[in-house]
Order: C-alpha cells, then structure tokens, then sequence
C-alpha cells in the first residue's frame, strides 16, 4: 500500500541548476541554458524560482531472513532525494507571471505540475498581486485545463512565440485578495496533500511540460 509523503517545495539554489537544465532539455525544444536560470538565481530581484524535490523512500527494516540480500539492496542503492521539477515567475508590479513550469518526464501525470502552479498561485497572493499571468502553447490542452481550474481565461495569441513556430496562448486570472479565491486556492491545496508516493513512469510538460 502506498504511503502519503511530503513533495519537498523549496527555493532553487544554484546547486539545483544542473538537475533542473537537465529536465529543460527532456521538456522543451529550445531549452534555457544553465546560465539564465544561475542569472535569475543572482539578479532577478522580481523574480522567484523554486523547486520540488523527490520524497525519501522509507527503508523497510531488516527481515529475519535473507538479510544479505536485504544489506546489499541498501548498500549498493541507496535513495536520494532530487530535483524532479520547478516553477519560476516574475513580479511585475501588481501583476505575476509564470514564466516556466515543468516536471521531469519519468514523474509527470501525477498532480506534480499542479502542485507547482498552486505554490505560485499562493505567492502571487501572499504578495498581494492582483492578476497571474502565463503563455501556454496553443497545442497543450492538458496544461490549459489545468489553467482553466484554477480561472485562468485565454486573453490573446502570441503567433509564433515559440522557436519552432508555435503560437503561444496568454492566460490569465485576476486574483485581487477575492475570498471566493482564496478558498479555491484552499481547496486546491487540501485535495493535493492527498497525493501518495508514486512509481515512476513515462508520462507528458508551458513553459509548460506537466
């Protein structure tokens, strides 16, 4: 039976960036480099990037029996706790905008990806901004829906945002401190803390790759 855990949200550091620039090049055609996400880390004062980190695995006690097998497992696998995926935005004044998003392929399908967008949605209002901002393509209909839960419209098209010739949607949703907001947020958040620990498996990313 599957255990609940904790999913780990926390600010990126700049030893996160390998892992990160590594799930940008699985999620997108025209990957940001390490560089950018390490200038944002140093320079973006209206910027915010965090990460989720992979739940530790309990280890299971030691069996009375076939315990050489048991002492090998452990010693020659041990679990780590990584980077499976990250959110960043930026303020602009009284507005947010979600500039990237994604999950690392092997951990997506799961609710990571709206585990995400909920902890930039919650900082967008714990600053007091009045609208959440972001492009998605125009092809992902996964990720609109995931946007469309949470009140974001479409607004208007960007044709040919992206480098491969894509059109990208803006979307947003004016958040202003409303209550009724607030208590969708509230929600949200209760129903993704019942999210278990999951198997790995090959799954689907707006900046966008949930």
């Amino acid at each position: 039976m599957n255990q609940p855990v904790s999913y780990e949200i926390r600010p990126m550091e700049p030893a996160d960036v390998p892992a990160v620039e590594a799930i940008e090049r699985l999620s997108f055609p025209s990957p940001w480099p390490a560089s950018s996400f390490l200038y944002e880390l140093q320079h973006g004062t209206h910027s915010s990037y965090h990460v989720l980190v992979k739940p530790e695995k309990r280890r299971s006690e030691r069996p009375r029996r076939g315990w050489r097998r048991w002492l090998r497992s452990v010693v020659t696998a041990p679990e780590k706790r990584r980077v499976i995926g990250y959110v960043g935005f930026r303020f602009q004044s009284s507005r947010v905008h979600i500039s990237t998003i994604a999950v690392h392929p092997d951990w997506r399908g799961r609710g990571l990806g709206e585990l995400l967008l909920l902890t930039a949605m919650e900082k967008a209002l714990e600053r007091g901004s009045s609208v959440v901002s972001l492009e998605v393509r125009a092809s992902n209909r996964v990720a609109q829906s995931l946007y469309r839960k949470y009140g974001f419209r479409f607004t208007s098209v960007h044709r040919g945002y992206y480098r491969d010739g894509e059109d990208a949607w803006l979307m947003e949703v004016p958040v202003n401190q409303d209550a009724t907001y607030r208590q969708l947020i509230k929600r949200r958040r209760t129903l993704i803390a019942r999210l278990s620990h999951p198997q790995p498996d090959v799954g689907q990313n707006n900046r966008d790759t949930l």
